[in-house]
């Protein structure tokens, strides 16, 4: 977990933003918007070793299409080359999407910061604004 905050930490110095979308621009990875019906939310696959995250249509102009990119982001920075594409968090997760929920959720917590100047009271303010799973009442 260390690991991923201190990921997360870097990149949002870098690039002085936490938005999944500008941050995929700045490392010049393509981001496209797919029909795949309703699974799956997201996927990233690999044309010539480069990069690209595909988002379902379904999830264009939602809160989800931050939290979903920021998963694949995380996916592409730490597990590259493979090949996967991001369902739901309710099932099993292997360690590979277990870090890159942690990534995404840590990158929506830096924007939420950088977008309303404090923390979020919250995780269910989190799930609000950027479509962070949460199963709470």
């Amino acid at each position: 977990m260390d690991r991923v905050k201190d990921v997360v930490k870097a990149i949002v110095n870098r690039y002085h933003t936490a938005d999944p979308f500008v941050i995929a621009e700045k490392l010049n990875i393509q981001v496209e918007w797919c029909d795949f019906g309703a699974m799956p939310l997201g996927k990233n696959a690999y044309d010539n070793q480069e990069p690209i995250i595909l988002l379902n249509n379904s999830i264009k102009h939602t809160p989800t299409q931050y939290f979903i990119l920021g998963h694949e982001l995380g996916h592409v920075i730490f597990h590259e080359g493979l090949i996967g594409y991001y369902t739901s968090v309710k099932h099993g997760h292997s360690k590979f999407e277990r870090e890159a929920d942690e990534f995404s959720v840590g990158l929506m917590g830096m924007l939420f910061i950088e977008e309303n100047g404090h923390i979020p009271y919250s995780y269910r303010e989190l799930s609000y604004q950027y479509g962070v799973p949460f199963d709470g009442d």
